[in-house]
């Protein structure tokens, strides 16, 4: 028996020691800020394309944007971290819960739970004599994901743009899509149209714009006032017979009045891009050629060396001057470009564009579809011959 009573008081004593060593909570704290991570889980098309059109400033053009439908599923994980708080049975931790635990309740209800809840879950804890020990028990986190569809519409490439007078089955144009955006202008288009101009469609009419890649279409229709096609007519850009180009061909830029310095390097780009592809001599204005007319008149002089001179080669004088300047008279800022002949000084052409502030892609297309028409005849001078 006494043996019996010595056996049951060890294991009381052995309880009594675990319950003052200190327990863990039963229910989890959170032991941080929750981390919130955001990323992209999956994007398919849809398959559904729309035109998206932007108004020139003179109204006699549009640019397009070709738009794919997409289906954006986004993940949403969070993941957060939570705990077990360690506790200690202690009679006298019900004297400082009588006063914490009342004062955290009403202060968590007065601020509607914006308030840490700190003080009301261990002033109530040691209001139950339990209390609280600096240590922790971790505990693996908690991860919790959402997924969020969104659709967006995205540019696309590739596929092409058809355009017609609507119920006609003949081609006015047709642009392969290869960059952002495509420019239609009401100017190249009515060149185009070899049928006879009737009276009524000189009065008004309807472009019909369709995009096709593949099984799918998207059509638009543009509204075409008698007044913008008589506009139309009188602004298009023919080309240049070939007896009015001078023999050789040899192109220059010359000032470009009032441009900016992001449309002036683009205008010369197009037209460096333009006669290279069309193997049309083109002289870049280059202050290199100053210095090498410099060389040439000292080397005639005899102040260079005959052992340090260097082959320069023929001079090859421009025949062909392009000038151009803004104009801001009108109701839109405008592009105007002159082609002239050195030897005769006669106006061989003149382009004008509307100059489109939100991107350069029309300003490019424009300048080259008009540099086309332009020089169709214009006889062929690669630099080298």
């Amino acid at each position: 028996m006494a043996h019996h009573t010595m056996t049951a008081s060890r294991s009381f004593l052995l309880l009594i020691s675990l319950v003052l060593a200190g327990c863990a909570e039963l229910i989890p704290e959170v032991a941080g800020p929750p981390q919130t991570r955001t990323f992209e889980f999956d994007r398919h098309p849809t398959g559904h394309y729309r035109i998206r059109t932007e108004v020139h400033p003179d109204h006699l053009g549009w640019t397009l944007a070709i738009e794919q439908a997409t289906v954006i599923t986004t993940a949403i994980q969070t993941e957060t971290q939570q705990q077990y708080r360690r506790y200690a049975f202690s009679p006298l931790s019900i004297v400082p819960g009588l006063f914490q635990c009342p004062y955290g309740v009403i202060t968590y209800a007065l601020t509607l739970g914006h308030a840490s809840d700190e003080p009301m879950r261990y002033g109530c804890r040691r209001f139950l004599l339990h209390e609280p020990l600096q240590g922790t028990i971790s505990l693996p986190n908690t991860s919790h994901r959402t997924l969020e569809l969104t659709e967006q519409w995205e540019p696309v490439k590739g596929g092409v743009i058809e355009v017609k007078w609507e119920g006609q089955a003949g081609l006015l144009a047709s642009y392969p899509i290869s960059v952002r955006a495509t420019v239609l202008r009401l100017a190249h288009l009515v060149r185009n149209d070899q049928g006879p101009l009737i009276s009524e469609r000189m009065q008004t009419g309807r472009l019909e714009v369709s995009y096709r890649q593949g099984p799918h279409t998207a059509t638009t229709i543009f509204e075409v006032s008698g007044k913008q096609l008589t506009k139309a007519h009188k602004s298009v850009t023919h080309s240049i017979p070939a007896k009015r180009w001078p023999d050789p061909l040899v192109v220059q830029v010359g000032m470009l009045q009032g441009f900016p310095p992001v449309l002036e390097e683009v205008t010369k780009a197009a037209f460096a891009s333009h006669f290279l592809q069309t193997q049309i001599c083109f002289i870049a204005d280059d202050p290199i050629k100053a210095r090498i007319a410099e060389e040439q008149r000292f080397q005639l002089s005899g102040r260079v060396h005959d052992s340090q001179q260097i082959a320069l080669g023929r001079w090859i004088p421009a025949t062909v001057l392009i000038t151009g300047h803004l104009e801001t008279t009108q109701t839109a800022p405008e592009l105007i470009l002159q082609v002239s002949s050195i030897p005769s000084g006669e106006v061989l052409g003149t382009i004008r564009l509307p100059v489109i502030p939100t991107t350069a892609v029309p300003i490019a297309s424009m300048l080259d579809e008009d540099l086309r028409l332009l020089t169709t005849h214009a006889p062929k001078t690669p630099c080298g011959s």
